[in-house]
């Protein structure tokens, strides 16, 4: 006996699908009945535009179009990852003692402290990707991501308007990566490489390493052309050595083993880009990325431009319970799961139950036709209220469980400040020091622990004067010393940079 398929008979699995959100295009894809479904729908100019919306009403159209390809049934619900562009997440992968208990409280701690935006304007999620050895203790290697939640809530608003659930959030990069990872036959997951990307809204370099995303650096066109949607063959050659550059010294910095080989999801430029690389680098390997069997499927002739979208498309089928990965929606994948499966659940039961009285009524034509009607209306409303309930009292939960966070992240950090009380004087002695040497102000400084990374801010004259400063840091004996390419940014004051490092 099959109890697997009298299961899904009896509560069946949400079909997931992925919805690719473009500046130029929607891009939807789900794997179904052992074959890939695909639709896509151009976007007038301006509707979407550096990976935000500028024109809500002609998104709303937009999605209305892509709708109508994916089913005929107005009020059917159509669950999806959403996949949006890199411009608008920010990550950062950083280490923390491996912990058997309190992993998460530690792990928001440390996010909170290193977000580039607005925390309390950001949804943010996190996920352990390794360990490593670090000075002989094991340390957890964390991804956390963020984005701003306006951007994520206006996304959010359109597709349940149109009928469309957002299971998960989720970016281009973390998508393409999970296809090479799990579906790529030229890729070899106990080396590290970079996988290039060249899309609709820019060129994104991926880091994989350990079979994880470890690093994403994206350029946006529109940072490159602006308005003109043209850029020379010389400038993009250019603009490719350079970045690739950048990628590759921030990589030295942290890790040792060397990268061999380049990943290309390029859409007709694989001959170009294998050609600069082989110029200007040596990588052993430089390749475009091909794929084997997904769950049983052929890729057959799947373009490039899919490749995004069909990761998510991936994620579409893991099962909801197993799906601790990354999200940037305002409901975890798992809570958003349960949700979905309780009220199937109870739509499922109560259609039973009404086949059944009506079979009874039926069978049974002497009983009193009026009493049974009053049971089957009885019924119908206490099944139509319960969603109305359990909505309530999820909104008093929800309520009532971030109050109580609130109190206990207080009462936490009273803890911690009184059992970690250590003096500070002369470790703040010697970093004013050294930032004077270098004419280096310092605008901010956060401190969780003694055991924790410290991070700061500061305004240096120059990008060389920001290197030697961390540089500096690093000979007076600070260990893990960070200064991520990411943060360093040139201002009329001068170069804004955010180091961060641990005091042993």
């Amino acid at each position: 006996m099959n109890y697997k398929k009298i299961l899904n008979i009896i509560n069946p699995q949400p079909k997931i699908g992925a919805l690719e959100i473009g500046d130029v295009d929607l891009k939807f894809s789900c794997i179904e009945d052992d074959k890939f479904i695909s639709y896509s729908v151009k976007l007038a100019a301006g509707v979407v535009k550096d990976g935000k919306i500028s024109d809500r009403e002609g998104f709303l159209s937009a999605l209305s179009v892509m709708r109508s390809q994916i089913t005929a049934k107005v009020k059917e619900k159509i669950n999806i990852i959403v996949n949006i562009s890199d411009n608008n997440v920010y990550f950062q992968v950083f280490n923390l003692p491996a912990l058997e208990h309190n992993l998460e409280e530690a792990v928001n701690l440390n996010l909170k402290m290193i977000s580039p935006i607005d925390f309390n304007n950001a949804y943010y999620d996190w996920q352990v990707i390794g360990e490593e050895i670090i000075d002989g203790r094991a340390q957890s290697e964390i991804f956390g991501a963020f984005s701003e939640a306006k951007i994520i809530d206006e996304f959010d608003s359109a597709l349940k308007a149109n009928n469309f659930v957002p299971v998960a959030f989720e970016f281009s990069g973390i998508a393409l990566a999970r296809l090479a990872i799990d579906f790529g036959a030229n890729m070899d997951k106990a080396k590290p490489s970079l996988l290039f990307y060249i899309g609709a809204n820019g060129l994104s370099f991926n880091l994989i390493r350990n079979g994880s995303l470890y690093f994403n650096h994206f350029v946006s066109w529109q940072t490159i052309y602006s308005e003109t949607r043209e850029i020379p063959m010389d400038l993009f050659r250019k603009l490719i050595v350079d970045e690739i550059k950048k990628v590759l010294s921030f990589y030295g910095t942290r890790w040792k083993e060397q990268i061999d080989e380049m990943i290309l999801v390029t859409h007709g430029l694989n001959d170009a880009i294998i050609k600069i690389a082989a110029e200007n680098f040596s990588f052993s390997k430089v390749q475009p990325l091909s794929l084997k069997k997904i769950n049983d499927v052929s890729p057959g002739n799947i373009q490039p431009a899919w490749f995004s979208v069909l990761g998510s498309a991936i994620r579409g089928t893991i099962p909801r319970s197993k799906d601790n990965m990354i999200s940037l929606a305002k409901i975890g994948t798992e809570e958003e799961f349960f949700q979905h499966r309780i009220l199937g659940f109870v739509k499922i039961w109560r259609n039973v139950i009404l086949i059944v009285l009506t079979v009874m009524l039926i069978v049974f034509a002497g009983v009193d036709s009026l009493f049974l009607g009053k049971t089957v209306a009885s019924l119908n409303n206490q099944f139509s209220g319960l969603g109305e309930y359990k909505q309530s009292e999820k909104e008093e939960f929800g309520k009532n469980k971030k109050e109580i966070e609130d109190l206990n992240q207080k009462i936490d950090f009273a803890v911690k400040a009184s059992a970690e009380r250590s003096v500070w004087s002369g470790f703040f002695e010697k970093i004013n020091s050294l930032a004077a040497n270098d004419n280096i102000s310092i605008r901010r400084i956060y401190i969780q622990s003694i055991n924790a990374p410290v991070l700061f801010n500061a305004l240096a004259p120059s990008e060389d004067a920001a290197i030697d400063f961390k540089n500096k840091l690093i000979a007076e004996g600070f260990h893990n010393v960070d200064l991520p390419i990411t943060k360093i940014s040139r201002t009329e004051k001068g170069v804004e940079f955010t180091v961060s490092f641990g005091i042993k």
